[in-house]
């Protein structure tokens, strides 16, 4: 009896407490979905604070594995209105928009830099990265950036400064992508810089005309700058400095102040302009003599600016030339005393239509006829491609660069 009371006392207590593991039970689902809904509020809130781009569309797990992104977070595929900028930086304004919003987060990368540990990402779906390639979403648009900044010279100089990695999902691929500081020196660099555009500047007019501005500009320029030599043929693949507007304005990677070649001086140009409020962009191509000659070069670089509504091209490189006038004293201060020649010479190149610059001849309007000399014409016929515009074979990153700059017609 004392065995069958026992059995039925544990029986009768039993199911009570199989009930209560059962409530027990039956709240844990309640309690998975409270975490995981306070989880998704927390994620929601961080992401938002990240400057989301049309995250929410995304799949639970992709917008999970963006938790701990701290910069902008970006979907590609779900592009939102871009920022709008003034129509000086003339890549930006013929970018699509979700081009723009790639851009906008390169630039915001550029702007943190220092801070610590700064990341941002961008997702794309696999149906998208196929159909363009990376280099076509990330890299072009990187350098489209690059090249409407000039201020950015630093990002030229040390490709080590910008870090990224990947990560696959089921349909998505998410680019993870930090700017870093790598030269100390940077923040002297960029206040050199910045004080020499000033100091540049200063006694350009800039309550002219556009006109104006820019002609005076030009002229400062190809006075200031000498022509960078040593590093003409440099094949390293980080560029020195002379490459850049830093060069131009105050020293290339040597110390040597002002010295610049071809893209130290159109970069200086379009940011002088910039500072000016005038459209400027940086265009790449062939320049070659016709006859050939020994300047010739298949990687040039020069201007197309907008001026009262109307687009041109300047090469001030080629419109800085330098004569050596102790090879002959007597002719080259006679050549030199003609202002108005010399005038024609430094602007031979200056406001031309696309289609002058590919077929420019050399006029009587750069002829000196010096007495008991032969007459000499200071320039050559020249011509002027841009990247993409010829079967001549070109960088796919230039051929896309140049493809965002107006033609001047």
């Amino acid at each position: 009896m004392k065995n069958d009371s026992y059995n039925f006392t544990n029986n009768s207590i039993n199911p009570n407490h199989e009930d209560k593991k059962s409530q027990k039970h039956s709240h844990l689902p309640l309690i998975i979905l409270a975490l995981f809904l306070i989880i998704g509020l927390c994620l929601g809130y961080r992401m938002m604070q990240s400057d989301t781009s049309g995250i929410f569309s995304l799949p639970p797990n992709v917008i999970f594995s963006l938790r701990s992104t701290n910069g902008k977070v970006l979907n590609y595929d779900v592009p939102l209105v871009p920022n709008e900028y003034d129509d000086i930086f003339v890549l930006y304004q013929n970018l699509s928009d979700a081009d723009k919003n790639v851009y906008n987060l390169f630039m915001d990368l550029v702007e943190n830099r220092s801070a610590e540990e700064y990341e941002s990402a961008i997702v794309f779906s696999k149906d998208t990265l196929e159909k363009f390639g990376e280099d076509r979403l990330l890299w072009d648009i990187y350098y489209a950036m690059c090249y409407d900044h000039p201020e950015y010279f630093f990002l030229f100089t040390d490709t080590s400064a910008v870090d990224y990695r990947t990560l696959e999902m089921r349909n998505h691929i998410i680019y993870f992508i930090k700017i870093e500081v790598v030269d100390p020196s940077e923040n002297e660099q960029i206040a050199a810089f910045e004080e020499a555009a000033s100091d540049f500047l200063e006694d350009i007019d800039l309550t002219g005309t556009d006109e104006e501005i820019e002609l005076a500009i030009h002229d400062k320029l190809i006075d200031v700058v000498t022509y960078d030599d040593p590093i003409l043929n440099d094949t390293d693949e980080t560029w020195d400095l002379g490459h850049t507007a830093y060069g131009a304005l105050v020293c290339d990677s040597e110390g040597r102040p002002n010295h610049a070649v071809c893209g130290g001086y159109s970069f200086a140009f379009e940011y002088l302009l910039h500072r000016a409020g005038i459209p400027c962009g940086y265009v790449t191509g062939a320049a070659h003599s016709i006859p050939s000659s020994e300047y010739d070069t298949d990687t040039h670089a020069w201007n197309a600016v907008q001026i009262s509504g109307k687009w041109y091209e300047v090469d001030s490189t080629w419109n800085d030339i330098a004569y050596d006038v102790s090879e002959d004293p007597q002719f080259y201060n006679a050549l030199l005393s003609d202002d108005e020649k010399v005038f024609n010479v430094c602007h031979h190149y200056y406001n031309r239509t696309t289609a002058e610059m590919q077929n420019l001849e050399a006029t009587d309007d750069t002829l000196f006829c010096i007495e008991g000399y032969e007459p000499y014409n200071a320039v050559y016929d020249t011509s002027h491609i841009r990247a993409g515009l010829s079967d001549h074979e070109s960088d796919q990153l230039d051929i896309f660069l140049n493809s965002l700059i107006p033609i001047a017609e």
